[in-house]
């Protein structure tokens, strides 16, 4: 089966190409960027990506083509369309500077009456870390009244869960540079009997739960896990609820409270609360800690944005690449997220306007403080980065950097569309 999508796909990927070339309407856009290093004089990034786009009929064929320091790193192709009630998109991976097969990835959706169908096969080759593994999954989710049901079949694949990080597609990195891509479709192993099956019911409420989700996981082995999830539980203060995560497997319990306090619509205050525990007594809950504070506010076409790490030994900022945000270090580093562990304060403005020949222009500006700081704001460090539209497909970018020690790194891009 796995040969036959290898086979299917790849051919696919040849009418892409001889499509491309066939005439017709391309679209696609160019972009570079150069990141240098001062002291010493260094290229810290040197990256180019090609991207070509043909419609035909009701689909839509691209090329994605990655080039590095260190050469061609990664050719990609995708395809993603309708036929009649079916929804498909087929990915196509390749190590160029290898030559080797990485990564493929077939998706058919579809509903018929009220249910909706989802078919994910993929395929990792043995030139990537967690391969060579392939396996296909089938998605069913309806509703029944006011409840929601899903079941995932799992045949040696596992699919992506936005709600459960136990289940986060797979991400492929290029070690050389730290370039990754992410696909929702994670083969787990060679070959394709069952391994597993997921079933989610959420919907329903109880009493002063407004929300309830159930998930039972099994696994070819048997029993996984079986997981509640309760959202906004009330307590009787207006501005203090509790979502709860309980998990049993075979021979643990994890219990997760976490505090959501509601200081109103009309703030911008956002409050990162946990819950303090008695670490003699685990089911004592002897307070509410409040470990970080965030404060968004706008006014035209300026946006302010503030974030405060109260608890810095537990809790980081994140990369612009993840988002800006506090999150808990154990977590980002689970994940793969880059986060700053030097920094407990950030102040952010941002304007978007519109450009004079067309297009936005973009103004960044992050500063950061050093938790470790005794002076009075302790800075850090301030990124700054600038987008300027020459006209409405072509823009010129410019990053700049600079720490306690000086000038870190200072940036160039550009882009280019047709």
């Amino acid at each position: 089966m796995t040969k036959k999508i290898l086979i299917a796909t790849t051919l696919l990927a040849v009418v892409v190409g001889l499509t491309l070339f066939a005439g017709g309407p391309l679209s696609g856009s160019w972009s570079g960027k150069i990141v240098i290093n001062p002291d010493p004089f260094s290229f810290a990034e040197v990256s180019s990506i090609i991207a070509v786009n043909y419609a035909v009929g009701g689909f839509v064929a691209a090329s994605s083509s990655e080039f590095a320091l260190t050469g061609f790193i990664w050719q990609g192709f995708g395809v993603t369309g309708t036929l009649g009630a079916f929804n498909a998109q087929g990915n196509l991976l390749f190590g160029a500077s290898t030559a080797d097969f990485i990564y493929d990835q077939l998706i058919v959706t579809t509903s018929i009456a009220g249910i909706d169908f989802g078919f994910y096969a993929a395929q990792l080759s043995d030139a990537v870390l967690q391969g060579p593994a392939d396996g296909f999954a089938v998605r069913l989710a309806g509703n029944a009244g006011v409840l929601d049901i899903v079941s995932i079949a799992e045949f040696g694949a596992q699919v992506e869960d936005a709600e459960d990080d136990n289940f986060n597609g797979i991400t492929i990195y290029h070690a050389a540079t730290g370039l990754h891509k992410h696909y929702v479709t994670n083969p787990l192993v060679v070959g394709q009997g069952f391994t597993g099956e997921k079933v989610t019911v959420s919907g329903w409420s109880f009493g002063c739960v407004e929300d309830i989700a159930t998930t039972l996981y099994m696994t070819c082995h048997g029993f996984d896990f079986l997981r509640f999830e309760l959202s906004a539980i009330e307590t009787g203060i207006d501005w203090l609820n509790f979502d709860v995560d309980l998990m049993f497997q075979l021979q643990t319990k994890t219990l997760v409270v976490t505090p959501t306090i509601n200081l109103g619509k009309s703030t911008c205050i956002d409050v990162y609360a946990e819950l303090i525990t008695d670490p003699a007594v685990m089911t004592s809950i002897t307070g509410i800690g409040i470990y970080g504070l965030g404060f968004t506010t706008s006014f035209g076409n300026v946006t302010v944005k503030d974030l405060t790490v109260l608890n810095t030994s537990w809790y980081a900022i994140t990369t612009p690449e993840y988002g800006t945000k506090i999150e808990e270090i154990a977590e980002a580093l689970k994940d793969g997220h880059e986060f700053y562990p030097d920094y407990w304060e950030l102040i952010s403005i941002e304007v978007v306007g519109d450009g004079c020949c067309g297009g936005s222009s973009t103004f960044l500006a992050n500063t950061y403080f050093n938790k470790n700081e005794t002076a009075l704001f302790g800075w850090g460090m301030t990124h700054i980065e600038v987008t300027i539209p020459i006209n409405s497909m072509i823009f010129l970018s410019g990053q700049v950097e600079v720490d306690t020690s000086g000038l870190d790194h200072i940036g160039f891009g550009f882009e280019v569309g047709w």
